[in-house]
């Protein structure tokens, strides 16, 4: 599992990463920038090309809580965070460079420093597994959009704030735009985005206020108790829960999968919980020592080795990781 994903467009070679995995490498993990592939076929950069202060920029992110790890991680999950860390930070350096070198987004050195010094006080708090630092303050302000309505665009983010780059094709710029409104035409940044969507969207929304973009144009967003395609499709502060808008489940709620239960929590969907009926229920994720009868059940991660006889187990033990308990 891995702390960001990676966002490549089709035409891209991707690299060997397990795209939007969540991972519970203390604020390596916390707080990934979920990059990765800007740079791709226009850049061919490398972790050594390109503007060296960008390039250290992401090495500092990456290695901020290098410390923390040190002191609550054992040597294997020590060397994994380490080379994670090594592989965002590459991916970092050459996203933000190429954005950078377009001369469409510039890099703000203070708010850099500032963003260090705040991954490096402690661990950021997270509020999903695709939470990044990217969506925390002063980190969401190191890179900052430069085109103004009407200039071409490839992502949001080489947009100003309140913009959205819409009509973007692989091959073809888009033009920065005030988001459209309902039944207009949108873009959405799925791949090749510098930001992940959720970090994208907090000052470049892709659509106005009460709509969403469902790939090609902005619907009205839905009402607790409708039916739903996903969480943007819900009204404000409510997500795609067992298939209706409404409030993530609580420990105790009923669910279908784990993402329709709050941050923090599994969905126990077990033969003896489902034995009253086709519902989950929502759990704390378990502590080290635990029984682990889904991979998603443990604070830390769930161990399943294979049966004496090669077949899969139907249960593991949860394992702490970097002290997740």
């Amino acid at each position: 599992m891995l702390s960001f994903a990676c966002h490549r467009t089709p035409e891209e070679t991707p690299t060997p990463i397990e795209a939007g995995a969540p991972s519970p490498l203390g604020s390596l993990a916390g707080m990934p920038a979920a990059l990765g592939g800007a740079a791709g076929a226009d850049a061919g950069a490398g972790p050594d090309a390109g503007r060296a202060d960008l390039r250290d920029f992401c090495t500092d992110a990456y290695t901020a809580d290098a410390t923390r790890l040190s002191e609550r991680c054992t040597p294997q999950d020590l060397g994994f965070a380490r080379g994670m860390a090594r592989a965002a930070s590459n991916l970092c350096a050459d996203d933000m460079n190429v954005a950078v070198a377009r001369g469409r987004a510039s890099f703000d050195p203070d708010a850099a420093k500032q963003c260090i010094s705040m991954l490096k006080a402690s661990d950021a708090p997270r509020s999903s597994d695709t939470d990044t630092f990217f969506q925390h303050f002063p980190c969401d302000r190191v890179l900052l959009g430069m085109q103004t309505e009407d200039q071409p665009c490839r992502f949001s983010i080489e947009c100003k704030d309140g913009l959205a780059c819409v009509g973007y094709a692989i091959g073809a710029d888009g033009a920065c735009k005030k988001p459209p409104k309902a039944g207009e035409a949108c873009t959405q940044q799925r791949f090749a985005s510098l930001l992940n969507e959720e970090a994208a969207t907090m000052h470049h929304p892709e659509c106005a206020p009460g709509a969403w973009c469902d790939g090609k144009t902005c619907q009205p967003r839905i009402a607790a108790g409708q039916a739903c395609v996903n969480a943007a499709s819900c009204a404000a502060g409510l997500a795609c829960v067992m298939g209706k808008c409404g409030k993530i489940g609580a420990p105790g709620a009923g669910c279908f999968s784990t993402s329709d239960c709050a941050f923090g929590s599994w969905c126990n969907r077990t033969p003896e919980v489902l034995a009253g009926g086709t519902k989950g229920k929502c759990e704390p994720k378990r502590p080290a020592s635990a029984i682990c009868p889904a991979v998603d059940a443990c604070k830390g991660r769930c161990d399943m080795p294979k049966l004496p006889d090669g077949g899969e187990p139907t249960t593991g033990r949860c394992i702490a990781t970097c002290g997740s308990g």
